[in-house]
């Protein structure tokens, strides 16, 4: 792998939407769940998550989509790219989507995600940790926060 492009940046399709990472994603993943199946009409989604302050738009604003009580996705109104989804409450982060980075191959995953949803006849052969959407503890603490909340 090379020296890792700093800061990260990324964008939709059409170039409506831009935006930047100060610093390195605290996390990478495939997520498996269904909701990141949907959303993607795909398999699985790849994101990197980054801290909220180490996160802006640059240019334009996705329009979000509130796809659960603890999610909201951002997608570009224009060309339709998916480019980032953020928990409401509980969780410092905004998920920008591998591909929607200017430099993807700078951030390969380091997890699996809602692996009880993966797809059987899918076969990712690598070592990375699996855990259980109920196990993930990005997942827990929104899950309270909401729970809290009485939504």
């Amino acid at each position: 792998m090379t020296d890792k492009t700093m800061p990260i940046t990324g964008g939709c399709m059409c170039g409506a939407i831009r935006y930047e990472a100060t610093e390195p994603p605290h996390e990478v993943e495939y997520c498996h769940c269904r909701m990141c199946q949907r959303w993607t009409g795909n398999l699985f989604m790849s994101s990197a998550m980054f801290r909220n302050a180490a996160f802006r738009f640059t240019q334009g604003e996705p329009k979000f989509y509130q796809s659960s009580a603890m999610l909201e996705r951002g997608f570009c109104a224009n060309c339709g790219t998916q480019v980032c989804d953020r928990y409401l409450k509980g969780v410092d982060g905004m998920f920008a989507t591998i591909g929607s980075l200017d430099h993807p191959e700078d951030w390969p995953p380091t997890l699996h995600a809602g692996i009880e949803s993966q797809i059987p006849w899918l076969t990712i052969d690598d070592d990375l940790p699996r855990i259980r959407t109920e196990d993930d503890p990005d997942f827990v603490a929104v899950k309270a926060a909401v729970d809290q909340d009485g939504k």
